[in-house]
């Protein structure tokens, strides 16, 4: 085989390779939020019994940040810009002798904004990392849009700003 045709050859298996790969990921990788903590944070509530109708799922301590590049948008009650992040830290909690305390993470929640990769979701991807984990869980972000969707006139996002 002349050189010419092992070069034309390889080539084609690398395209071929790389559509494969391409086609087979469900969804792009939202990476763990490294550093969150040190965003603003934008909201803290607890979720404390089955009277909220949320219990069941996401009974516990909320603390949602935003990073610096949706906090404008946040502030002004404007679109958010790609790249805008919110995080949804929700820990277990106890409470006993007056007070409710943090107990073990259940999850952290991220919303990453980008308008051309989550076209089909608003702009808006999902991920879920359980627990301590740095590797998301999220098998399909459509009930998280379906839940955001509500929130659709504030760019399917649930907090607000209050200075």
């Amino acid at each position: 085989m002349r050189a010419g045709t092992k070069a034309v050859l390889l080539l084609l298996w690398v395209v071929a390779a790389s559509v494969g790969v391409l086609l087979g990921q469900k969804k792009p990788v939202i990476p763990f939020p490294k550093g969150y903590r040190h965003w603003t944070l934008v909201k803290t509530m607890v979720i404390f019994s089955n009277q909220h109708a949320l219990f069941d799922r996401f009974g516990g301590l909320h603390n949602v940040y935003v990073n610096d590049l949706g906090l404008p948008s946040l502030q002004q009650g404007k679109a958010y810009p790609d790249g805008a992040v919110f995080v949804f830290d929700l820990y277990d909690v106890r409470s006993g002798q007056g007070a409710i305390e943090t107990r073990d993470r259940k999850f952290i929640g991220v919303m990453k904004k980008n308008a051309k990769l989550y076209s089909e979701t608003g702009g808006w991807g999902w991920e879920v990392f359980q627990g301590y984990e740095a590797n998301g869980s999220l098998k399909d972000m459509k009930p998280c849009f379906d839940c955001h969707t509500r929130q659709k006139r504030a760019d399917y996002v649930y907090s607000t700003y209050t200075p």
